[in-house]
């Protein structure tokens, strides 16, 4: 990863306190997307200076918009924050203080009021999934989702599409769908995809579920290095196509996953980092995106 940091970048995130303080009165961000500049097919950082903190060992991610595009809900240093688009603008993020700190996986439902995660709050057991509800006194205590997808292992990174039905890994790589029916998730039914020699992790589904891009480590690569993202197509006939490497524009050296896709289907939204997050004095992350036109057939798009 380049970890030289713009000074323009650092200046702006100084003032700003990185989404804490106006400037002039102005507000923190203004227009869609944050008022950034679309990218094109190649991936770039996302809302320098704003929700990306460009220094080293600072740490953002995966970042999801809500359906309507008035919400984003991202993960920064080990605590979950929210900002919202009113008639004055972007709010400053705020972190949502009953979401423990060091979550998994995190991500916002389509109407932007439930924030769901990934913890374990007994260190004997595995990580399961919780949500967070907003109420009119705020974000509520975490809920765990229980049976059945706590029951199926849902801890290798999860995502919801716009019908709230929740695709997640279970164990190493086993795809997993739990539909939403009647305000709850009552079964989990596998995904087919045919993966070879990959080992998908964290799915990120489309809105609509046509198609769904996961982080593996790169065929041949020992555990806990680098990976890559892959794209596969949910063909008319409920088959997935095989996943291919969605390339050099996107994938590099580093680690690439938590793929979040906007709710437009033009943008796809990930994770680069260096590390794991393991060791916060040498890890470092951003939060990029990318216009996913070049990568999709026109009738997925």
């Amino acid at each position: 990863m380049n970890q030289k940091k713009n000074e323009m970048y650092w200046v702006t995130a100084f003032v700003l306190g990185v989404g804490s303080i106006p400037v002039f009165g102005k507000p923190f961000a203004e227009g869609p997307y944050l008022g950034q500049t679309p990218p094109g097919s190649t991936a770039k950082v996302f809302a320098p200076g704003l929700i990306c903190d460009m220094r080293p060992h600072q740490w953002e991610s995966p970042g999801q918009f809500s359906a309507d595009g008035n919400s984003f809900c991202f993960f920064r240093c080990g605590y979950v924050y929210i900002t919202e688009n009113t008639d004055q603008g972007w709010t400053a993020p705020k972190r949502i203080e009953s979401i423990p700190y060091r979550t998994g996986s995190v991500c916002l439902s389509p109407d932007a009021n439930i924030v769901y995660f990934v913890y374990s709050y007994d260190p004997s057991k595995r990580y399961s999934l919780h949500r967070c509800m907003r109420t009119s006194q705020g974000w509520s205590l975490p809920q765990e989702i229980g049976p059945p997808i706590s029951s199926s292992g849902a801890y290798g990174g999860f995502s919801v599409a716009g019908d709230n039905s929740i695709y997640f890994t279970a164990g190493r790589g086993r795809f997993r769908v739990a539909p939403f029916v009647g305000n709850t998730w009552p079964q989990v039914i596998k995904i087919p995809v045919e993966k070879g020699s990959l080992r998908g992790c964290c799915p990120g589904i489309a809105p609509d579920a046509s198609f769904m891009v996961f982080y593996s480590i790169r065929p041949g690569a020992l555990d806990g290095t680098e990976t890559d993202l892959y794209l596969t197509l949910r063909r008319p006939d409920g088959t997935w196509t095989k996943p291919r490497n969605m390339g050099p524009k996107i994938n590099s050296r580093y680690y690439e996953h938590g793929a979040r896709i906007s709710p437009d289907k033009k943008y796809m939204f990930f994770n680069r980092s260096n590390g794991w997050n393991l060791n916060r004095a040498t890890d470092t992350a951003d939060i990029y995106w990318v216009e996913l036109k070049e990568y999709l057939p026109e009738s997925y798009r």
